[in-house]
């Protein structure tokens, strides 16, 4: 099969819809299937098996301020003007969306010939005012997550498969520590480094962690692992928390890099204070080997199971998130058994090559129904 993946911000922003384009287009491929993504005009290709055709598309930054969902769709709106006849000129089998900002350009290319089957794979709740208007263009529904496809049916009342998201547990998998990183950061061996990584953005709450940083006693260092419009005000937060020396930001790292610096870690924190859906940084800790403290929201407690491979607690709780780093801090035995457990449990439950082999089998038992009418 031809299939595309239709993401405008696919080439250039690092985030979970992102790679997860990448990687199921990737292990698609690797099925024997052509795996195309339609992106905007900016960044690169991240699989040499996956082709990227680009297309020019105005930023939801360059449109007047109206609200976020407003520019989110008239972003969109810029793109599928640019890239609507290559897409039904492409002769694909499937076409792959995942957000309800694309359902008015797949409703539009059904009008002019598209064949393709239609999937939407949700990852959040972009909802506009019309949405469901389009909602017909959808074939087939999908979510990343048992707590997302509630809100999905709950919006659209269509019925949503659960496909949960992966990982690439021979890219992601504990590797030897460098002595010497630790050293140049000034972070002794017997600290309990703490990491996070993701966009640094309000609603991930860091400011949690940095809080609780605060009231501990012994050895205990963050490594904040990503970029975003909130680190500046995290940064400010250490400072004035005298946590400067135990707070290291590292910015954006390359996933190629991305095992070795969690592995110098000793636990992976995810402290939302915003519902994520899923959590596709959380299991690509677990499979290094790290044990999760995740926020108990959303689709988190799906991923981790408390108590065996991490702990899911309260947002916002800093004494909650305080008393629980001390815990991990006073008991690394446990801390190790929980990563460990942690990594079966992603190479069991969560891969890439799973989900797109569960994606091929709904768009081939789609094609053959369609045969025998």
């Amino acid at each position: 099969m031809k299939i595309c993946f239709y993401n405008v911000t696919a080439s250039y922003i690092f985030g979970g819809l992102e790679t997860y384009c990448w990687e199921v287009g990737h292990a698609l491929a690797e099925r024997g299937h052509e795996a195309v993504i339609f992106a905007g005009d900016r960044g690169a290709a991240r699989s040499d098996k996956v082709r990227l055709n680009q297309f020019r598309f105005r930023p939801e930054k360059e449109w007047p301020d109206f609200g976020v969902r407003f520019r989110r769709l008239a972003e969109r709106l810029s793109f599928a003007r640019n890239s609507l006849d290559a897409l039904i000129a492409g002769s694909f089998d499937a076409v792959v969306v995942n957000k309800p900002f694309d359902f008015p350009i797949l409703w539009q290319a059904r009008r002019h010939g598209l064949r393709a089957q239609t999937v939407f794979r949700s990852g959040g709740t972009d909802f506009f005012p019309t949405d469901r208007w389009f909602a017909d263009a959808i074939d087939h529904w999908v979510s990343c997550s048992r707590y997302n496809a509630q809100e999905i049916t709950a919006r659209y009342a269509r019925p949503v498969t659960v496909l949960h998201n992966g990982v690439d547990a021979e890219r992601f998998r504990p590797v030897a520590r460098q002595p010497e990183w630790r050293a140049a950061r000034h972070i002794s061996e017997d600290a309990l480094l703490v990491a996070s990584l993701g966009r640094l953005v309000g609603w991930k709450g860091l400011r949690t962690v940095i809080e609780a940083l605060a009231g501990l006693e012994g050895d205990v260092q963050y490594l904040v692992i990503g970029e975003g419009p909130d680190e500046h005000a995290l940064k400010t937060l250490a400072a004035e928390l005298g946590l400067g020396a135990r707070v290291h930001f590292v910015g954006r790292v390359t996933r190629e890099h991305l095992p070795q610096l969690l592995s110098e870690a000793d636990l992976l924190v995810q402290p939302s204070i915003g519902v994520e859906t899923f959590g596709i940084s959380v299991v690509e800790a677990m499979a290094c080997a790290l044990p999760v403290f995740a926020s108990n929201i959303g689709g988190l407690p799906e991923i981790i199971v408390d108590a065996e491979s991490g702990r899911l607690l309260p947002p916002r709780d800093v004494a909650a998130w305080r008393n629980a780093i001390a815990a991990a801090a006073a008991d690394r035995a446990t801390l190790r058994n929980w990563g460990a457990a942690g990594r079966m449990r992603a190479q069991r439950e969560f891969s890439w090559a799973r989900n797109a082999a569960r994606l091929e089998e709904m768009l081939v038992a789609h094609q053959q129904l369609a045969v025998t009418r």
